[in-house]
């Protein structure tokens, strides 16, 4: 593994996922790319002339001024690389840092990125926190096909998962029992000596909600699942990341 991009947010820099990223390239050897996401569908909402800014400390209003916004946004980039540059001395990664303008659900996964892996972290998860979600998790939960893609997938879950404290867990999205078993004779196999600490689900069919309870269920700390998988093609990638609820690794 060369290179792992892990995308930042300007509303709330996920230490949790910054970190499963680091620990994930200090493992691997690799090189950390930070993509600091500056949300072209944020700035084109706020280009609109009746979208007003409400400041809820002096129960103000007033018209959204687009060059002070992108002023703010540069100075939380600067924040972020600086949490960066910190956290990666810690753990002896190489990294880069860059700012993006986009949309994350066209552009950021049809760009060709330099990267083995792709950590997404929830967008504007400081605005849309749930009840349901859970910060003191450890699960690396992969999802497994059996493709050459999840495989790559496990390997990078079990590297991630190393430490004897986390769990490691398996979900296979097959309806037939027979297939299920082949699965899981196939990931047992590629685990080897990490076979003892795997736990396997099966989810009947591929559907996003069967899949966030799952990961409810399990209390998962990170999803690790092919990059090309058609659960990402079924609902724009921002609904997916605040249904999932947890960091999202992207393997290639």
């Amino acid at each position: 593994m060369r290179r792992i991009a892990v995308t930042l947010d300007a509303f709330e820099v996920s230490p949790q996922a910054l970190e499963q990223a680091l620990q994930l390239a200090e493992r691997m050897g690799a090189q950390l790319e930070a993509i600091f996401i500056e949300d072209i569908d944020l700035i084109e909402i706020s280009e609109l002339p009746f979208v007003r800014e409400l400041r809820p400390a002096s129960r103000s209003e007033r018209e959204i001024d687009v060059a002070r916004m992108e002023q703010e946004l540069r100075a939380l980039a600067r924040r972020a690389e600086r949490q960066l540059s910190e956290q990666a001395a810690r753990h002896n990664v190489a990294w880069t840092f860059r700012i993006w303008r986009g949309s994350i659900d066209s552009d950021l996964l049809a760009a060709d990125l330099e990267a083995d892996v792709l950590a997404l972290s929830r967008l504007g998860a400081a605005l849309t926190h749930s009840r349901g979600a859970r910060t003191r998790s450890t699960a690396v939960t992969v999802l497994y096909t059996g493709t050459g893609a999840s495989k790559r997938a496990l390997d990078t879950a079990e590297k991630l998962a190393s430490d004897p404290q986390r769990e490691l867990f398996l979900i296979l999205p097959v309806e037939d029992e027979d297939e299920a078993v082949r699965l899981q004779e196939t990931a047992l196999e590629q685990l080897g000596d990490a076979a003892a600490r795997a736990h396997f689900f099966q989810m009947a069919g591929r559907s996003l909600a069967g899949l966030t309870e799952l990961l409810t269920d399990t209390n998962s700390s990170v999803l690790i699942i092919e990059r090309d998988d058609p659960l990402l093609q079924a609902l724009s990638m921002k609904q997916n990341l605040c249904k999932l609820h947890c960091p999202l690794l992207l393997v290639r």
